[in-house]
């Protein structure tokens, strides 16, 4: 019965979206339905809502907070924000939709407690989301997202660090000048700090409809902060897939990881996601970075021109034996992460990652288009963030 009631509910608020040329406007109450309704497992609700919840994961029947807003584009258009917020952050979606229910854009990389609010300036519209997470269980961040609304497209403009809190350390980045072309911001420190500035400009460039620093100051002296930090053991840092299933009481095998991967290597013991159009063919060889070659999975796409290797170690070996790259930073949760900084080399950025759990570990090679990076940056860190290891 109450499948029955759904199915007639979301029924009715899609009929009739055409009817005499109107476009049905959904009330707020509707649209909260039609959330709470996808993400507890109804599949028709989460399919007009573009699948905005992956069914194949576990249910969420607890939602702390679901805001909507809405933006006029110049033309009159309407564009409705929803920002779904879950006690894990996991399941943290922004979408935007427009009054037929077409979506423009979900956004499933929000942390923490969240918060939603609408920007018009002088000639252009944006969405804005405020995120406020704990890392390492003590390192307090709070971050800025923008997402542009323009014509009939929907853009993140810029996520940037708006504060940052340790221990022992305070930094605050305020955004003193906003403009349809500049964001001017006043870098604040704390005791003992002394920012090499304490100022930074995000420009507005027209082509890629993004704001970027080309320094990015307050990133970069947060992110030294961070590696600086000793974690304690146990606590976790790296925020993948498995963590946040283990974190609901879900323990994983090699077999129902495969709810949501789609790719499993059982004799390597690992699994993880393959967005449609990627491929998979044995064999790996990354010349320009490798020194040694061992034996391995390639997985590749070419409408993007991007490939990944996977190369399962011997558990006495480390990174360094196959690459010259220094693995400076690292993180600890359920597996030991090691990873390089983003190396330009012939016009393609590459990454490695180590990633470790008792006798296993795996070398990961990322490479991809300098031009492509940024756009596809989300899917990039999806992919390497869905693998799951058997240890």
């Amino acid at each position: 019965m109450k499948l029955l009631i759904s199915i007639l509910f979301i029924s009715f608020a899609l009929a009739g979206c055409a009817k005499k040329g109107k476009v049905y406007q959904f009330s707020s109450k509707g649209m909260e339905y039609l959330v709470s309704e996808a993400a507890s497992g109804n599949k028709i609700a989460n399919d007009s809502l573009s699948h905005l919840f992956d069914l194949n994961l576990p249910a969420q029947s607890v939602i702390n907070k679901i805001a909507i807003d809405s933006i006029k584009n110049n033309s009159g258009k309407t564009f409705f924000g929803v920002l779904i917020e879950f006690p894990n952050p996991f399941f943290n979606r922004f979408a935007v939709y427009d009054s037929a229910m077409q979506c423009y854009l979900i956004d499933k990389s929000l942390n923490g407690y969240l918060s939603l609010t609408s920007i018009n300036s002088e000639k252009k519209k944006y969405f804005q989301v405020f995120e406020q997470f704990i890392s390492k269980d003590v390192l307090s961040f709070k971050r800025k997202n923008l997402y542009l609304v323009k014509g009939d497209t929907v853009i993140p403009a810029l996520r940037f660090y708006t504060q940052f809190y340790s221990p022992t350390d305070q930094l605050i980045q305020e955004v003193e000048t906003f403009t349809d072309d500049l964001i001017g911001t006043k870098i604040l420190s704390g005791k003992g700090l002394s920012p090499q500035q304490n100022w930074d400009t995000f420009s507005f460039d027209e082509r890629s409809l993004k704001f970027s620093s080309v320094n990015n100051y307050f990133e970069k002296i947060i992110l030294q902060l961070v590696n600086q930090f000793t974690i304690k053991p146990g606590m976790p840092f790296f925020y993948d897939q498995s963590s946040a299933l283990k974190e609901l009481g879900i323990k994983l095998s090699i077999d129902s990881a495969q709810a949501y991967n789609n790719y499993k290597n059982k004799k390597e013991k690992y699994s993880l996601y393959l967005p449609e159009g990627w491929k998979a063919i044995p064999g790996v060889s990354y010349k320009k970075i490798i020194n040694a070659h061992p034996e391995g999975t390639k997985f590749f796409s070419v409408s993007l021109g991007t490939s990944f290797g996977i190369m399962k170690l011997k558990a006495n070996s480390s990174a360094e034996d196959y690459s010259s790259f220094p693995f400076k930073n690292k993180v600890n949760g359920n597996y030991t992460v090691r990873f390089t900084e983003k190396q330009l080399i012939d016009r393609k950025f590459y990454f490695c990652f180590e990633i470790s759990c008792y006798t296993l570990k795996y070398l990961i090679v990322f490479e991809c288009p300098e031009i492509l990076y940024e756009e596809n940056k989300s899917t990039f860190e999806a992919i390497i963030n869905s693998f799951w290891m058997d240890c």
